[in-house]
């Protein structure tokens, strides 16, 4: 094994390649992704939950994990809670702002 400042390079013997003992299954999701939500804060953290089937729209963001994982979340933190949300369009981010007024959080 040798090593630069950034990579290590690993020599296999010759033939090895195609080994069964080097051969590392994994499972393949096509062009598609899986995309899941969590919550990690300093006092704890949420279930993972994996988006499946349909596209994430504003709506179902709301109706699938701001209301049932977000909002309960929240009032076990408290003053104290904070969203991070990702980089969403405008429209997205209204919607949220929205709806964390209903429910006051915000």
């Amino acid at each position: 094994m040798l090593t630069d400042r950034w990579r290590i390079f690993i020599w296999r013997d010759r033939g090895s390649r195609n080994n069964p003992a080097f051969v590392h299954e994994s499972v393949r999701f096509g062009v598609r992704g899986v995309m899941v939500y969590g919550g990690i804060s300093i006092d704890g953290r949420t279930d993972l939950y994996i988006i499946r089937d349909r596209p994430l729209t504003a709506r179902r963001y709301r109706d699938e994990i701001l209301r049932p994982i977000v909002v309960p979340y929240a009032a076990a933190i408290g003053d104290d809670f904070i969203l991070m949300d990702d980089n969403s369009r405008p429209h997205r981010a209204n919607l949220v702002e929205d709806f964390f007024f209903e429910e006051r959080i915000v």
